[in-house]
């Protein structure tokens, strides 16, 4: 499942945002705006999905749709839980028009602001741009 959220992911900073991303595989400290949704599997198993954008990332997102040059912390929530939607759902499109997967998705939540922490999720990822850095995490 990892992988289709991760192509969802880039095709997302790709398109929408023009950045070039590459996967790293060491998370670096970084202060995140996590926001989460559940992910319910065909066969029923309930999966959790996490997405954590670093501020710059936040940032370059809000100016791209919201055409400010400056966010507050609401804003940046806001524009997390919205990104996550757009991420995940574009994800369950792409597996269902691959045939892989199919799920159904909740409405996002918003997590925590802190640095990120895999520790207690079965798959991560990470996408980095020039400065900025998403972190991509399943849980279940």
């Amino acid at each position: 499942m990892i992988s289709i959220i991760i192509e969802a992911a880039e095709n997302f900073l790709h398109n929408q945002i023009e950045l070039e991303t590459k996967r790293v595989d060491e998370l670096s400290q970084m202060r995140t705006v996590v926001a989460s949704i559940g992910v319910k599997m065909d066969d029923g198993e309930v999966k959790s999905v996490y997405l954590g954008y670093n501020v710059a990332l936040l940032s370059q997102i809000v100016s791209v749709y919201l055409m400010e040059d400056e966010a507050d912390e609401q804003t940046m929530i806001d524009m997390a839980l919205e990104a996550t939607n757009m991420i995940v759902g574009s994800a369950k499109v792409l597996a269902e028009e691959a045939e892989k997967e199919h799920f159904m998705i909740t409405t996002p939540t918003f997590e925590r602001i802190e640095d990120f922490d895999c520790c207690e999720c079965s798959e991560y990822s990470i996408l980095q741009t020039a400065k900025e850095g998403l972190v991509i995490a399943i849980k279940g």
